[in-house]
């Protein structure tokens, strides 16, 4: 019998799920702007939960598997390629919360983000950072179950494109015979908030890029309605200009990313579908939207959600948690590789940049 709790730190929302084998134990959602403000709240959710074997903790871009006792300045570091001390955003509570976890001696781990992965070739990894956050490849873990029992297969045998949509970042990854082997992280499309991919030439006028200009500049920012939820932004395309451009730039990225990620394929034919997740009052319209935009080559399908609150990654972090004490969701992480995750976030770049500065 193992308890554990997979957690999401999202833009808009963090997310604790806690499983004692399937039965769930907690599921619920807290807004990032409360642990921004008191960190310690997310401590009290945890010690919600009595005897808790493992906790995946918040990991950002993730580092090969560690506990969080042992993680010193340098491991948040790269877990939060947090630059600037003066800046104020989600990051900082994501540091403090570990910073706590690691003093109250939970027993908590962090996990590799999807660029850590060995079942990636290395040659995809250059001059990559961003090839999907921790809590990207949590998401995968469940779409993998998703797969594996609404398929009746093995975890060898799951096969499929992810794309998920936040309320920040929109990312796409490529899982074949159940393993990740190509990602395109949140930094590099287009989301409902954050810009993607800049222009080159953009970025030399920008000249100073902070996490700010990564976060703005997205489908709220086009359509200029920062205060809107995603579903009121697509009912609002259907009648002014504006957002419908904001809303077709949009989905023309994503329709981008997914024909893009499906060449990483060893054969097109291995892609039995797109698995989609995103907000439940937003599903169906946009499974639509995709289904339409890539004339209907895949078929689209929603995630099965294992929670009433919790995201998927929440949910799959959970599952990551249990695979790794050798619970019933071992198969899939053994699959995965997870536990011979290496190297650094950093690795493999061959744009000069001064690492010293930070």
């Amino acid at each position: 019998m193992y308890r554990v709790i997979g957690i999401d730190p999202g833009s808009k929302s963090w997310d604790f799920f806690g499983l004692e084998n399937k039965e769930i134990i907690l599921d619920t959602s807290i807004p990032s702007s409360e642990l921004i403000e008191e960190p310690s709240k997310a401590l009290t959710i945890i010690k919600s939960v009595e005897k808790i074997d493992l906790i995946v903790a918040p990991s950002g871009f993730g580092l090969p598997l560690k506990k969080v006792i042992d993680i010193n300045e340098e491991d948040i570091f790269l877990a939060l390629l947090k630059f600037d001390k003066k800046e104020k955003n989600k990051l900082i509570g994501l540091g403090e919360i570990l910073r706590l976890m690691k003093a109250e001696e939970l027993p908590g781990i962090i996990i590799p983000g999807v660029k850590h992965l060995p079942t990636i070739p290395r040659y995809r990894k250059i001059n990559k950072i961003d090839m999907g956050t921790a809590d990207k490849l949590c998401t995968a873990v469940t779409g993998i179950r998703d797969q594996v029992e609404r398929l009746n297969i093995n975890p060898k045998d799951t096969n499929f494109i992810l794309v998920e949509i936040g309320y920040g970042f929109t990312s796409v990854l490529a899982i074949e015979n159940g393993q990740v082997i190509d990602g395109i992280g949140g930094s590099n499309i287009m989301g409902f908030r954050a810009c993607g991919s800049l222009d080159g030439e953009l970025a030399y006028l920008i000249n100073k890029i902070n996490k700010k200009s990564i976060y703005s500049g997205g489908l709220s920012f086009i359509a200029g309605h920062l205060d809107l939820t995603l579903k009121e932004i697509m009912t609002l395309a259907k009648k002014d200009p504006q957002t419908k451009m904001a809303f077709n730039a949009y989905i023309s990225e994503l329709t981008k990313a997914i024909f893009a990620i499906s060449s990483s394929f060893s054969s097109k034919n291995k892609i039995t579908e797109i698995l989609l997740s995103v907000r439940s009052s937003e599903l169906q319209f946009i499974k639509d939207i995709i289904s339409s935009s890539i004339g209907n080559l895949f078929p689209v399908k929603l995630m099965k959600n294992y929670a009433k609150i919790s995201k998927h990654a929440a949910q799959g972090a959970a599952f990551i948690a249990n695979g790794l004490l050798g619970g019933e969701f071992e198969p899939i992480i053994n699959n995965m590789k997870i536990k011979e995750a290496k190297g650094s976030i950093l690795d493999d770049i061959y744009i000069p940049f001064d690492k010293h500065n930070y």
